[in-house]
């Protein structure tokens, strides 16, 4: 069971997003230029060294988060003391230091992306910068990672990268945004109580859904105009959900908008990419069974 706790520790539920975006840019790069997307099977380097250093960046984000994870009553793996702090710290210096290593071993063009991921995680995470206890720079940070970082890293797979693709970005970042701040809102009496002061600290659940829908009509905007489908419609696919958080603002709403946020962009992503999907269900049937088995609940879950 130890060894299963630590593969959970890295939250590989949440990886999923990071996945979709870095495959979104896969994708855009190859349609953009007229050539068939590669396979899933020849990313498989590039993707396992990419996400060891989130998953790294995740663990550290787990230990610095133990005291208000406990108070929301979510992430048990540290906060419940099921993996020693010690046995957390080792297992994210190994990852990162592995995804570093791998990557000047085997292809030193995934190192600047391995590198910033870490960099923007542990910026987010980690004092003395622990940007995520800073409002807006905490939803900055986010946008940055998944919006930017991940979708360029999986555009240089298949072409340069270049300023048009900085501004191609935006959607995504948009995007990610406007998902990231319902989280906020969710974690807020935690933070609270432990004292981190928040973007849904700082602004309150109602100021923040607004926030969060201005932010999904500029993705869905930005989308349109660039001519970047997936943001565009995983953003019209979400709002109905952002206006019922403005309607009732608090943790109901807010879960239905970045979860359906998230899931309609994971969604079109797999429609272009069949074996995606088929991994993701068989990690989501296996994350359902330890976390039924091992907590006695239900996760993940869709909530309607």
């Amino acid at each position: 069971m130890k060894l299963l706790d630590l593969f959970f520790l890295l939250r590989p539920i949440v990886l999923i997003p990071s996945w979709a975006f870095l495959l979104a840019g896969v994708l855009r790069a190859s349609e953009s230029s007229g050539q068939v997307p590669p396979p899933l099977g020849e990313l498989w380097l590039p993707l396992l060294l990419f996400t060891m250093s989130l998953a790294g960046s995740y663990v550290v984000n787990q230990i610095y988060d133990a005291d208000s994870d406990r108070e929301n009553g979510k992430l048990f793996l540290i906060s419940e003391g099921h993996v020693t702090t010690g046995a957390a710290w080792i297992m994210a210096i190994a990852l990162l230091a592995g995804s570093v290593a791998g990557s000047l071993v085997f292809d030193r063009t995934v190192l600047p992306w391995t590198l910033l991921a870490a960099v923007i995680g542990l910026l987010y995470s980690a004092d003395p910068a622990r940007l995520k206890a800073r409002p807006l720079l905490d939803l900055l940070a986010n946008a940055t990672g998944y919006g930017l970082v991940a979708f360029l890293f999986g555009y240089s797979r298949v072409a340069p990268v270049s300023p048009d693709t900085l501004v191609l970005s935006v959607p995504y970042m948009l995007l990610v945004a406007a998902v990231f701040v319902h989280t906020t809102v969710v974690d807020r009496p935690g933070d609270e109580k432990a004292g981190l002061r928040t973007t849904a600290v700082l602004l309150g659940d109602r100021n923040t859904s607004w926030f969060g829908l201005a932010l999904l009509a500029g993705a869905l905007g930005a989308g349109w105009t660039l001519g970047e489908p997936y943001p565009a419609v995983a953003a019209f696919g979400a709002i109905a959900f952002f206006l019922l958080s403005v309607i009732d603002p608090g943790v109901k709403g807010s879960t239905l908008s970045y979860q359906w946020g998230s899931l309609v962009f994971v969604i079109l992503i797999i429609i272009r990419m069949p074996l995606f999907g088929a991994l993701l269900v068989l990690l989501v049937l296996l994350t359902r069974l330890y976390y039924r088995f091992r907590f006695g609940m239900k996760y993940p879950k869709l909530d309607f």
